[in-house]
């Protein structure tokens, strides 16, 4: 997926925070990282998709981009939510089974989330949770062919900007 990926999306010609010389974190000590989102922050490393789209990044040392940092507070925001209003906030987060992991972010406030359904994270598929509200829209594919989805316009998420994405699309490194 990341070859149809690059097709849509060019690879920046100066990436940053590709962990190029790292090994590569587990995620508490349990999990490891998704292969295709290994491959698409060892090519990409950190940045913004089509003007739209950030992707949390472990070796990111910048708080609101890292990894590790994000998925604390996210899910420290959500877990809120859901033990103020239980009735509306229906769904499960990580990491409960099937639980909802933050992986990214959209610029009208949608949080990206991997769907943590087993102990093989290449089986993980996406999850999106639109700004402001409960309802969970549920992708069956994984972070690359997500986002290869979206840029081809194969993928149609409800949340998202019907403009989305624009016919110039770029990664903007982070800086």
């Amino acid at each position: 997926m990341l070859i149809a990926l690059n097709q849509w999306l060019p690879i920046p010609l100066c990436p940053v925070n590709r962990g190029e010389g790292k090994e590569w974190p587990l995620i508490d000590n349990r999990y490891t990282f998704p292969q295709d989102y290994i491959a698409f922050i060892t090519q990409y490393g950190s940045g913004q998709i089509a003007n739209f789209i950030t992707l949390f990044n472990p070796f990111s040392e910048d708080d609101y981009l890292n990894f590790f940092q994000q998925k604390e507070a996210i899910l420290e925001g959500f877990d809120s939510l859901i033990q103020a209003d239980p009735d509306y906030y229906t769904f499960h987060l990580y990491p409960k089974n099937n639980g909802l992991l933050p992986i990214g972010e959209t610029d009208n406030g949608d949080t990206l989330f991997w769907v943590v359904s087993s102990h093989d994270s290449n089986l993980w598929t996406i999850a999106i949770i639109p700004s402001r509200a409960s309802e969970v829209e549920f992708i069956a594919e994984n972070l690359t062919g997500f986002l290869e989805g979206v840029l081809s316009k194969r993928i149609r998420c409800l949340s998202f900007p019907a403009g989305f994405p624009s016919e110039k699309m770029i990664f903007s490194p982070e800086v």
